[in-house]
């Protein structure tokens, strides 16, 4: 990740598993995914960090976070 400015974390976060990956700047195309399970962590925040801390911390400006729930 070395000399590339991420700009946005997305998360699709499920009853089971949170999974995020970055996007660099000007790029359509997620890398470094990773999958962590939701039960690990008491909340979103603390996922997201997580994977954040796992990838060097890089500089994120905007996110997207997709959440699984029923349709009421």
């Amino acid at each position: 990740m070395t000399g590339t400015r991420y700009t946005r974390l997305v998360g699709d976060i499920g009853g089971t598993n949170a999974r995020f990956a970055l996007l660099a700047a000007g790029s359509d195309s997620p890398q470094y995914e990773q999958t962590l399970a939701c039960s690990e962590y008491p909340d979103l925040a603390a996922a997201a960090a997580r994977y954040l801390a796992t990838q060097g911390n890089p500089p994120v400006i905007e996110a997207a976070v997709a959440l699984a729930t029923p349709i009421t």
